[in-house]
């Protein structure tokens, strides 16, 4: 019965995070095709399959289990109350339990991610140190704005749906800049276009 139970807890998030990091991947090759001005045309004929289902089998083997244990403490830790006015999730407990996930359990997920993507995608000779370099700036862009947009999502949205909606889309986007970092060679183009995706939310 136990077993039945953590499977269908299990399995949405199994299957959603491997489709988003499969996704994300695709997406990241897209962004940094060799001739983005080609655009689509660029990435059928310079996509890597491979890779994207490299990066997929992450979230299959890490992130699933990882996001349902982290979910689990934080639930427990900062019960998601209503309040009693309004019904909704209080906008206290919704920041607090972003800030904590970014605090506690991104940065173990984030730097795992990078490394993995060195050794096992990119076949980077020293990965550990490769993961390390990228870290600062990676963590530095996540508390830019992460914790505000997931806080905010979960806190203003009241429907369940249009709420695990907007959280996935969410994670899309950072997967994407996370296979985008882990890309060798990406640095010009995070360079020129990550400025400007930082003032778009800042807005």
């Amino acid at each position: 019965m136990a077993s039945r139970v953590l499977f269908k807890a299990l399995y949405p998030r199994t299957v959603l995070a491997t489709t988003i990091f499969f996704a994300a991947d695709v997406a990241a090759q897209a962004l940094t095709a060799n001739n983005n001005e080609q655009g689509l045309a660029s990435l059928h004929s310079d996509w890597d399959p491979i890779r994207s289902i490299k990066t997929a089998a992450f979230g299959l083997g890490i992130v699933s289990w990882y996001g349902f244990s982290s979910a689990f403490i934080l639930t427990k830790a900062f019960p998601m109350s209503s309040s009693s006015s309004t019904g909704k999730i209080t906008f206290a407990t919704a920041m607090l339990q972003a800030a904590a996930q970014q605090a506690l359990f991104a940065p173990p997920l984030t730097f795992s991610f990078l490394y993995t993507s060195a050794a096992l995608i990119h076949d980077d000779p020293d990965p550990f140190e490769t993961a390390k370099e990228q870290m600062p700036d990676v963590a530095s862009t996540a508390w830019s704005f992460l914790p505000w947009v997931n806080g905010l999502a979960t806190w203003a949205i009241a429907a369940p749906g249009l709420r695990a909606l907007a959280l996935n889309g969410i994670a899309f986007g950072w997967a994407t800049y996370l296979a985008t970092v882990a890309t060798p060679g990406s640095e010009a183009f995070l360079d020129f276009e990550m400025p400007k995706l930082q003032a778009a939310v800042s807005v």
